[in-house]
């Protein structure tokens, strides 16, 4: 054997130690995720009316932040199956929101409206009936993909109430075809005086997701698979979406500074004061008109309409002077504008509205207790972000303490 073969094989040897390395890393990785429980699942799919949904019978951690298993039913829900038929002797509730209502953060029992539910069911005023609360609330939902969840979902379960959980933080900007540059949604907008649905984004969409999937093959399919079923490419993935988030392209900063100031993703500050710029006259305009539609058609189908109004995390921060600074920041006497503004329109219009802000502000204070954020693993956004199991059970027992005595 030769100098020169012998060599070869050295090389060869030498490779192949490399790619065994590799491999073994990429499997020892694999395996701590899975021994951890890390994992990015990816919860949503398109939706060809509400440009994306919940896939349904998927089940996992909710690690972006919190730490809540989330299971999604048959019909594409966080919840558990529900008949479509109303049972007997049944009062149907059905809640629309965004991610508040969603609460991916936390596990299913521990979410505002499973403990609504339950406290529900001693109410007197049920009369021998059972309450059933059926959740139809997403991330990313503003009014108008709310009603619009309404239409082509929650009334085939015939609901007798509709809870609309609506988040001023971002569900006026969410409207906004402006404001809203973030998915395939549909939106809303004033063409003269007469409200007319731009579904545009969404067709787009739709023509992407056709194309994608008349022309999928087993490629595909794998790519989807490896997506689902291997931890280290989730956390790789995640870890993309996280350096997007803190570094945004130049001409989506830009966007976001015309439009007005974030103090969070997806949180605009100028919520916390009367509109002056045409872009949030116009988007309070739309979710105005849209809330009306929404009573009109509930009340139509001899059902009730319900608003409670969220929190946002500045507005219920235990400490005083957190408050006062953020306020003087703003340059505002409160936090509290888009509450009062939803009450009045609410009761303007004879729709039943429970505001959560100033109550959870009382509590916060009186308790020294954080009702939004975590501290989980090596993560610890406490104060920040969505409800903590905290807030879910606070939310819960008022809103129905402030539900019963309505029921009939």
């Amino acid at each position: 054997m030769g100098f020169e073969e012998l060599s070869k094989r050295g090389w060869q040897g030498k490779v192949f130690l490399v790619l065994a390395g590799i491999i073994l890393a990429l499997v020892l990785c694999e395996g701590g995720l899975r021994l951890f429980g890390i994992e990015y699942l990816q919860f949503y799919e398109f939706d060809p009316v509400l440009g994306s949904r919940l896939r349904p019978g998927l089940e996992g951690y909710w690690l972006k932040e919190g730490g809540g298993y989330v299971s999604i039913n048959s019909d594409g829900l966080r919840d558990r199956e529900h008949t479509t038929k109303k049972p007997p002797h049944t009062l149907r509730v059905a809640v629309l929101g965004d991610s508040y209502t969603e609460a991916m953060q936390v596990n299913q029992e521990e979410t505002f409206w499973a403990v609504m539910e339950k406290e529900l069911q001693s109410c007197a005023n049920l009369r021998g009936r059972t309450i059933e609360v059926i959740n139809f609330g997403q991330a990313g939902f503003g009014t108008t993909q709310e009603l619009l969840a309404l239409r082509h979902r929650a009334w085939k379960y015939s609901p007798d109430i509709v809870l609309l959980a609506f988040s001023t933080g971002n569900d006026i900007s969410d409207n906004s075809r402006v404001l809203n540059q973030k998915g395939y949604e549909s939106f809303y907008f004033f063409q003269g005086d007469e409200l007319v649905l731009d579904d545009s984004r969404t067709k787009r969409a739709e023509e992407k997701w056709l194309s994608y999937q008349k022309n999928r093959n087993w490629l595909g399919d794998f790519y989807a698979w490896r997506q689902d079923n291997i931890r280290l490419l989730q956390v790789i993935r995640q870890a993309q979406r996280i350096v997007q988030e803190w570094w945004p392209p130049q001409g989506a900063r830009a966007e976001a500074k015309v439009a007005g100031q974030r103090t969070e993703a997806g949180l605009f500050t100028d919520i916390y004061r009367e509109p002056t710029a045409e872009v949030w006259q116009e988007a309070w305009r739309v979710t105005e008109s849209v809330l009306l539609m929404m009573r009109d058609e509930i009340a139509q189908k001899g059902a009730k309409l319900y608003v409670v109004g969220l929190t946002n995390r500045y507005q219920v921060h235990p400490d005083v002077a957190v408050r006062t600074e953020f306020a003087k920041k703003l340059g505002v006497d409160d936090l509290f504008y888009p509450d009062r503004r939803l009450a009045r329109f609410c009761q303007a219009h004879d729709i039943p509205v429970l505001l959560l802000a100033p109550l959870f502000q009382d509590y916060a204070t009186q308790n020294n207790v954080f009702l939004h954020g975590f501290v989980h693993g090596l993560r610890n956004n406490l104060g920040a972000g969505h409800w903590n199991q905290n807030g879910h059970c606070l939310a819960g027992q008022t809103i129905a303490k402030w539900l019963c005595p309505q029921l009939n």
